[in-house]
Protein backbone atom coordinates (compact mmCIF):
# COMPACT_ATOMS: atom_id res chain seq x y z
CA UNK A 1 0.00 0.00 0.00
CA UNK A 2 2.60 2.58 -1.05
CA UNK A 3 2.33 6.30 -0.50
CA UNK A 4 4.52 8.60 -2.60
CA UNK A 5 6.12 11.68 -1.05
CA UNK A 6 6.14 14.70 -3.38
CA UNK A 7 8.20 17.93 -3.13
CA UNK A 8 7.06 20.62 -0.71
CA UNK A 9 6.19 24.13 -1.88
CA UNK A 10 7.34 27.10 0.23
CA UNK A 11 5.80 30.57 0.33
CA UNK A 12 9.38 31.88 0.39
CA UNK A 13 12.73 30.13 -0.07
CA UNK A 14 14.20 32.23 2.77
CA UNK A 15 12.73 32.82 6.21
CA UNK A 16 13.99 34.68 9.27
CA UNK A 17 14.18 32.70 12.52
CA UNK A 18 11.24 33.76 14.69
CA UNK A 19 9.11 34.48 11.63
CA UNK A 20 6.87 32.09 9.72
CA UNK A 21 6.22 30.75 6.26
CA UNK A 22 3.67 28.54 4.54
CA UNK A 23 4.59 25.01 3.52
CA UNK A 24 2.43 22.93 1.21
CA UNK A 25 2.85 19.20 1.71
CA UNK A 26 1.83 16.86 -1.11
CA UNK A 27 1.37 13.11 -1.34
CA UNK A 28 0.02 10.54 -3.75
CA UNK A 29 -1.56 7.46 -2.20
CA UNK A 30 -2.51 4.26 -3.97
CA UNK A 31 -4.85 3.28 -1.14
CA UNK A 32 -5.30 3.93 2.59
CA UNK A 33 -2.61 2.73 4.96
CA UNK A 34 -3.33 0.16 7.62
CA UNK A 35 -2.74 2.65 10.45
CA UNK A 36 -3.21 6.32 11.21
CA UNK A 37 0.19 8.04 11.03
CA UNK A 38 1.49 11.48 11.82
CA UNK A 39 3.96 13.32 9.62
CA UNK A 40 7.50 13.70 10.97
CA UNK A 41 9.21 16.73 9.38
CA UNK A 42 12.88 17.52 10.08
CA UNK A 43 14.90 20.55 8.96
CA UNK A 44 18.50 19.26 8.83
CA UNK A 45 21.62 21.38 8.28
CA UNK A 46 24.72 20.38 6.30
CA UNK A 47 26.25 18.78 9.41
CA UNK A 48 23.31 16.41 9.74
CA UNK A 49 21.86 18.25 12.77
CA UNK A 50 18.09 18.64 13.10
CA UNK A 51 17.61 22.28 14.08
CA UNK A 52 13.84 22.58 13.65
CA UNK A 53 10.83 20.40 12.90
CA UNK A 54 7.16 20.52 11.92
CA UNK A 55 5.68 17.24 13.15
CA UNK A 56 1.93 17.23 12.56
CA UNK A 57 -1.15 15.23 11.79
CA UNK A 58 -2.00 15.27 8.07
CA UNK A 59 -5.21 16.95 6.98
CA UNK A 60 -6.49 13.58 5.76
CA UNK A 61 -6.15 10.60 8.11
CA UNK A 62 -3.81 8.08 6.51
CA UNK A 63 -5.96 5.11 7.53
CA UNK A 64 -9.22 6.61 6.21
CA UNK A 65 -10.83 6.21 2.78
CA UNK A 66 -9.82 9.80 1.98
CA UNK A 67 -6.13 8.83 1.90
CA UNK A 68 -6.24 7.95 -1.78
CA UNK A 69 -5.05 9.80 -4.87
CA UNK A 70 -3.41 13.22 -4.60
CA UNK A 71 -3.46 14.79 -1.14
CA UNK A 72 -2.23 18.34 -0.61
CA UNK A 73 -2.54 20.73 2.32
CA UNK A 74 -0.85 23.87 3.60
CA UNK A 75 0.58 24.59 7.04
CA UNK A 76 1.89 27.80 8.53
CA UNK A 77 5.18 27.03 10.25
CA UNK A 78 6.89 29.28 12.77
CA UNK A 79 10.67 28.94 12.73
CA UNK A 80 12.34 28.77 16.17
CA UNK A 81 14.62 31.58 17.29
CA UNK A 82 17.48 32.17 17.73
CA UNK A 83 19.05 30.17 14.90
CA UNK A 84 22.20 30.80 12.87
CA UNK A 85 22.01 31.45 9.14
CA UNK A 86 22.08 28.11 7.35
CA UNK A 87 20.62 26.03 4.54
CA UNK A 88 18.58 23.00 5.55
CA UNK A 89 17.14 20.02 3.73
CA UNK A 90 13.55 19.10 4.55
CA UNK A 91 12.95 15.41 5.24
CA UNK A 92 9.61 13.76 5.95
CA UNK A 93 8.33 10.41 7.13
CA UNK A 94 5.01 8.81 8.10
CA UNK A 95 5.18 7.09 11.46
CA UNK A 96 3.04 5.57 14.19
CA UNK A 97 3.72 4.11 17.62
CA UNK A 98 3.61 0.41 18.38
CA UNK A 99 3.98 -1.62 21.55
CA UNK A 100 5.84 -4.80 20.57
CA UNK A 101 8.60 -3.77 20.83
CA UNK A 102 7.79 -0.26 22.10
CA UNK A 103 8.84 2.51 19.76
CA UNK A 104 8.01 4.10 16.42
CA UNK A 105 7.28 2.37 13.14
CA UNK A 106 7.95 4.23 9.89
CA UNK A 107 5.94 3.48 6.78
CA UNK A 108 7.70 2.65 3.53
CA UNK A 109 7.45 5.69 1.27
CA UNK A 110 7.91 5.91 -2.48
CA UNK A 111 9.87 8.85 -3.91
CA UNK A 112 8.28 11.14 -6.46
CA UNK A 113 9.96 13.43 -9.01
CA UNK A 114 12.23 15.91 -7.25
CA UNK A 115 12.51 13.86 -4.04
CA UNK A 116 15.22 11.56 -2.73
CA UNK A 117 15.14 8.52 -0.45
CA UNK A 118 17.22 8.94 2.72
CA UNK A 119 16.72 5.48 4.15
CA UNK A 120 14.72 4.21 7.15
CA UNK A 121 11.49 5.58 5.69
CA UNK A 122 12.59 9.21 5.36
CA UNK A 123 12.46 11.20 2.11
CA UNK A 124 14.15 14.50 1.19
CA UNK A 125 11.42 16.77 -0.23
CA UNK A 126 13.05 20.20 -0.51
CA UNK A 127 15.31 22.92 0.83
CA UNK A 128 14.86 25.96 3.07
CA UNK A 129 17.25 28.79 3.94
CA UNK A 130 17.23 30.33 7.41
CA UNK A 131 18.38 33.94 7.02
CA UNK A 132 18.27 36.39 9.93
CA UNK A 133 18.19 39.30 7.46
CA UNK A 134 15.15 38.03 5.56
CA UNK A 135 11.96 40.13 5.76
CA UNK A 136 9.71 39.16 8.66
CA UNK A 137 6.02 38.50 8.14
CA UNK A 138 3.57 40.67 10.10
CA UNK A 139 2.31 38.65 13.10
CA UNK A 140 -1.40 37.88 13.50
CA UNK A 141 -1.37 39.68 16.85
CA UNK A 142 -0.49 43.02 15.21
CA UNK A 143 -3.73 43.42 13.30
CA UNK A 144 -6.47 45.87 14.41
CA UNK A 145 -8.74 44.77 17.25
CA UNK A 146 -12.37 44.04 16.34
CA UNK A 147 -13.99 42.48 19.44
CA UNK A 148 -16.72 44.56 21.11
CA UNK A 149 -18.23 43.20 24.35
CA UNK A 150 -20.51 46.17 25.10
CA UNK A 151 -23.65 44.17 24.37
CA UNK A 152 -22.49 41.08 26.24
CA UNK A 153 -23.40 40.01 29.78
CA UNK A 154 -20.73 38.50 32.05
CA UNK A 155 -21.81 35.07 33.28
CA UNK A 156 -18.62 33.95 35.03
CA UNK A 157 -15.87 36.00 36.63
CA UNK A 158 -12.88 34.65 38.51
CA UNK A 159 -10.64 37.61 39.25
CA UNK A 160 -8.66 35.96 42.07
CA UNK A 161 -9.54 38.71 44.51
CA UNK A 162 -10.48 36.08 47.13
CA UNK A 163 -8.96 32.76 48.23
CA UNK A 164 -9.28 30.09 45.56
CA UNK A 165 -12.44 27.99 45.97
CA UNK A 166 -10.87 24.67 44.96
CA UNK A 167 -10.64 20.98 45.85
CA UNK A 168 -9.11 17.91 44.17
CA UNK A 169 -12.41 16.52 42.81
CA UNK A 170 -15.29 18.52 44.30
CA UNK A 171 -18.21 18.48 44.71
CA UNK A 172 -19.31 21.93 45.64
CA UNK A 173 -16.17 23.93 44.83
CA UNK A 174 -15.80 26.38 41.98
CA UNK A 175 -12.66 24.65 40.69
CA UNK A 176 -11.14 21.18 40.81
CA UNK A 177 -7.47 20.35 40.21
CA UNK A 178 -7.71 17.53 37.67
CA UNK A 179 -9.48 16.95 34.38
CA UNK A 180 -12.93 15.64 35.34
CA UNK A 181 -12.33 12.46 33.34
CA UNK A 182 -9.12 11.70 35.27
CA UNK A 183 -7.18 12.14 32.06
CA UNK A 184 -4.30 14.22 33.34
CA UNK A 185 -1.56 14.59 30.77
CA UNK A 186 1.96 15.76 30.01
CA UNK A 187 5.29 15.30 31.76
CA UNK A 188 4.23 16.87 35.07
CA UNK A 189 1.78 15.47 37.63
CA UNK A 190 -1.21 17.73 38.30
CA UNK A 191 -1.29 17.72 42.11
CA UNK A 192 -3.91 18.35 44.76
CA UNK A 193 -3.66 21.85 46.23
CA UNK A 194 -1.67 22.41 49.40
CA UNK A 195 -0.50 25.60 51.13
CA UNK A 196 1.80 27.48 48.79
CA UNK A 197 1.72 24.97 45.93
CA UNK A 198 0.92 24.75 43.06
CA UNK A 199 -1.47 27.72 43.40
CA UNK A 200 -0.71 31.06 45.06
CA UNK A 201 -2.78 34.26 44.82
CA UNK A 202 -0.90 37.53 45.14
CA UNK A 203 -2.41 40.97 44.44
CA UNK A 204 -5.30 39.51 42.48
CA UNK A 205 -3.09 37.30 40.29
CA UNK A 206 -3.13 33.48 40.35
CA UNK A 207 0.33 31.97 40.10
CA UNK A 208 0.45 28.35 38.87
CA UNK A 209 3.79 26.69 39.56
CA UNK A 210 5.64 23.76 38.01
CA UNK A 211 8.41 22.34 40.22
CA UNK A 212 10.82 19.43 39.92
CA UNK A 213 10.89 16.82 42.70
CA UNK A 214 13.44 14.02 42.31
CA UNK A 215 11.77 12.08 45.14
CA UNK A 216 8.45 11.88 43.30
CA UNK A 217 7.22 8.31 42.76
CA UNK A 218 4.88 8.27 39.78
CA UNK A 219 3.91 5.28 37.62
CA UNK A 220 5.11 7.20 34.54
CA UNK A 221 8.39 8.15 36.25
CA UNK A 222 7.51 11.83 36.12
CA UNK A 223 9.64 14.07 38.32
CA UNK A 224 7.72 17.33 37.96
CA UNK A 225 4.55 18.57 39.66
CA UNK A 226 2.29 21.34 38.36
CA UNK A 227 -1.26 22.64 38.43
CA UNK A 228 -4.57 22.56 36.55
CA UNK A 229 -7.95 24.13 37.36
CA UNK A 230 -11.30 23.10 35.83
CA UNK A 231 -14.83 24.46 36.36
CA UNK A 232 -16.53 21.01 36.28
CA UNK A 233 -16.33 18.04 38.61
CA UNK A 234 -16.60 14.44 37.26
CA UNK A 235 -20.42 14.51 37.42
CA UNK A 236 -20.59 17.68 35.32
CA UNK A 237 -21.40 19.98 38.24
CA UNK A 238 -20.04 23.51 38.05
CA UNK A 239 -19.95 26.30 35.51
CA UNK A 240 -20.50 25.52 31.83
CA UNK A 241 -22.00 27.36 28.87
CA UNK A 242 -22.69 26.21 25.30
CA UNK A 243 -22.33 29.47 23.35
CA UNK A 244 -20.82 32.84 24.14
CA UNK A 245 -17.43 34.42 24.65
CA UNK A 246 -14.77 32.94 26.95
CA UNK A 247 -11.55 34.71 27.92
CA UNK A 248 -8.45 34.31 30.07
CA UNK A 249 -5.90 37.07 30.70
CA UNK A 250 -2.54 35.50 31.40
CA UNK A 251 1.23 35.72 31.18
CA UNK A 252 2.99 32.60 29.95
CA UNK A 253 6.12 30.99 31.42
CA UNK A 254 9.51 31.11 29.72
CA UNK A 255 11.49 28.09 28.59
CA UNK A 256 11.61 25.21 26.15
CA UNK A 257 9.35 22.41 27.37
CA UNK A 258 6.66 24.48 29.10
CA UNK A 259 3.12 23.87 27.81
CA UNK A 260 0.51 26.18 29.40
CA UNK A 261 -3.04 26.35 28.07
CA UNK A 262 -6.51 27.86 28.35
CA UNK A 263 -9.14 25.54 26.89
CA UNK A 264 -12.75 24.38 26.93
CA UNK A 265 -14.28 20.92 26.95
CA UNK A 266 -17.80 19.50 26.70
CA UNK A 267 -19.62 19.30 30.03
CA UNK A 268 -21.43 16.09 30.99
CA UNK A 269 -21.37 13.31 33.58
CA UNK A 270 -17.94 11.81 32.98
CA UNK A 271 -18.78 8.82 35.17
CA UNK A 272 -21.33 7.73 32.55
CA UNK A 273 -19.47 5.65 29.91
CA UNK A 274 -21.98 6.75 27.26
CA UNK A 275 -22.27 10.35 28.41
CA UNK A 276 -20.38 11.77 25.45
CA UNK A 277 -21.57 9.41 22.74
CA UNK A 278 -23.66 12.07 20.96
CA UNK A 279 -20.78 14.55 20.85
CA UNK A 280 -17.75 15.66 22.82
CA UNK A 281 -15.49 18.50 21.72
CA UNK A 282 -12.40 20.32 22.95
CA UNK A 283 -11.60 23.93 22.07
CA UNK A 284 -8.01 25.01 22.68
CA UNK A 285 -7.96 28.79 22.91
CA UNK A 286 -4.21 28.81 23.50
CA UNK A 287 -1.61 26.08 23.76
CA UNK A 288 1.76 27.74 24.20
CA UNK A 289 4.93 25.74 23.52
CA UNK A 290 7.97 27.34 25.14
CA UNK A 291 10.40 26.11 22.49
CA UNK A 292 8.67 28.36 19.94
CA UNK A 293 8.26 31.81 21.55
CA UNK A 294 6.93 33.48 18.39
CA UNK A 295 3.58 31.70 18.19
CA UNK A 296 0.91 29.62 19.91
CA UNK A 297 -1.59 26.97 18.80
CA UNK A 298 -5.37 27.19 18.62
CA UNK A 299 -7.47 24.15 17.76
CA UNK A 300 -10.91 22.52 17.75
CA UNK A 301 -11.05 18.78 18.43
CA UNK A 302 -13.95 16.36 18.05
CA UNK A 303 -13.40 13.38 20.35
CA UNK A 304 -16.81 11.74 20.16
CA UNK A 305 -18.31 10.16 18.21
CA UNK A 306 -15.12 8.55 16.89
CA UNK A 307 -12.88 8.91 14.99
CA UNK A 308 -11.06 11.85 16.49
CA UNK A 309 -10.76 14.81 14.09
CA UNK A 310 -9.26 18.27 14.55
CA UNK A 311 -8.80 21.65 12.91
CA UNK A 312 -6.08 23.99 14.10
CA UNK A 313 -4.06 27.09 13.39
CA UNK A 314 -0.68 28.50 14.35
CA UNK A 315 -1.18 32.05 15.64
CA UNK A 316 1.92 34.15 15.00
CA UNK A 317 3.13 36.73 17.54
CA UNK A 318 6.01 39.08 18.13
CA UNK A 319 8.94 37.17 19.58
CA UNK A 320 8.42 36.58 23.35
CA UNK A 321 5.14 38.51 23.28
CA UNK A 322 3.31 35.87 25.34
CA UNK A 323 5.96 35.81 28.08
CA UNK A 324 6.80 39.51 28.30
CA UNK A 325 3.39 40.68 29.49
CA UNK A 326 -0.25 39.74 30.19
CA UNK A 327 -2.56 39.27 27.20
CA UNK A 328 -6.20 38.34 26.64
CA UNK A 329 -6.84 34.96 24.99
CA UNK A 330 -10.47 34.56 23.97
CA UNK A 331 -12.91 32.56 21.88
CA UNK A 332 -16.38 33.39 20.60
CA UNK A 333 -18.50 30.29 20.07
CA UNK A 334 -21.63 30.54 17.94
CA UNK A 335 -23.78 27.93 16.19
CA UNK A 336 -22.01 28.58 12.88
CA UNK A 337 -18.45 29.63 13.72
CA UNK A 338 -15.78 29.53 16.39
CA UNK A 339 -13.58 32.66 16.39
CA UNK A 340 -10.33 33.03 18.32
CA UNK A 341 -9.06 36.38 19.65
CA UNK A 342 -5.82 37.82 21.05
CA UNK A 343 -6.33 41.13 22.89
CA UNK A 344 -9.56 41.53 20.94
CA UNK A 345 -7.86 40.83 17.59
CA UNK A 346 -9.41 38.08 15.48
CA UNK A 347 -6.63 35.56 14.79
CA UNK A 348 -8.49 32.47 13.51
CA UNK A 349 -11.99 31.39 12.54
CA UNK A 350 -13.35 27.92 11.80
CA UNK A 351 -16.83 26.37 11.38
CA UNK A 352 -18.45 25.06 14.56
CA UNK A 353 -18.51 21.25 14.36
CA UNK A 354 -22.00 19.66 14.45
CA UNK A 355 -20.79 17.48 17.34
CA UNK A 356 -20.84 20.55 19.61
CA UNK A 357 -24.11 19.79 21.41
CA UNK A 358 -23.27 20.41 25.07
CA UNK A 359 -22.22 23.30 27.28
CA UNK A 360 -18.51 23.84 27.80
CA UNK A 361 -16.43 23.97 30.97
CA UNK A 362 -13.23 26.02 31.22
CA UNK A 363 -9.76 24.76 32.12
CA UNK A 364 -6.41 26.48 32.73
CA UNK A 365 -3.17 24.60 33.29
CA UNK A 366 0.59 24.71 33.31
CA UNK A 367 1.70 21.41 31.76
CA UNK A 368 5.09 20.29 30.46
CA UNK A 369 6.27 18.38 27.42
CA UNK A 370 3.66 17.35 24.83
CA UNK A 371 6.39 15.37 23.12
CA UNK A 372 9.02 18.10 23.50
CA UNK A 373 12.07 17.71 25.78
CA UNK A 374 11.74 19.15 29.28
CA UNK A 375 15.42 19.13 30.24
CA UNK A 376 15.61 22.92 29.78
CA UNK A 377 12.47 23.83 31.74
CA UNK A 378 13.35 26.43 34.42
CA UNK A 379 12.82 25.03 37.92
CA UNK A 380 10.49 26.40 39.14
CA UNK A 381 8.34 27.75 36.28
CA UNK A 382 5.32 30.03 36.69
CA UNK A 383 2.18 30.83 34.72
CA UNK A 384 0.31 33.96 35.88
CA UNK A 385 -3.46 34.37 35.44
CA UNK A 386 -5.22 37.69 35.97
CA UNK A 387 -8.77 36.47 35.36
CA UNK A 388 -11.00 33.87 33.70
CA UNK A 389 -14.35 35.09 32.36
CA UNK A 390 -17.35 34.06 30.29
CA UNK A 391 -20.08 36.12 28.61
CA UNK A 392 -23.29 35.58 26.73
CA UNK A 393 -24.94 37.92 24.27
CA UNK A 394 -27.71 40.12 25.70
Amino acid sequence: MPTTALPVTLSSPRVAPGSFLKIRYSWEATEPLMRDNFVSVHFVNDRGEMIAKDDHGPSVITGSPGWRGKISYERRVVIPSPLPDCTCRISIALQHSHTEPPGWKLEDLETGPGTRALGRGRVDVGQIIFDNQAPRAVPDTQKPASLDLKQWRMTFNEDFSKPLDISPWGPGTRWITHTPWDGDFGDAVFVDPKPGFPFVIENGILRIEARKDETLKDKWNRKWEAGLIATNDPQGNGFSQKYGYFECRAKMPVGAGVWPAFWLSSSFDRTDPKGGDDGSVEIDVIEYYGHSPGCYQAAVHVWQPAPHTAEGSTVTMKLNEATDDFHRYGVRIEPDFITMYFDGIEVWKTPTPPQHKKPLMMLVNLALGSGWPIDQVPNPSYMYVDYVRAYDHT
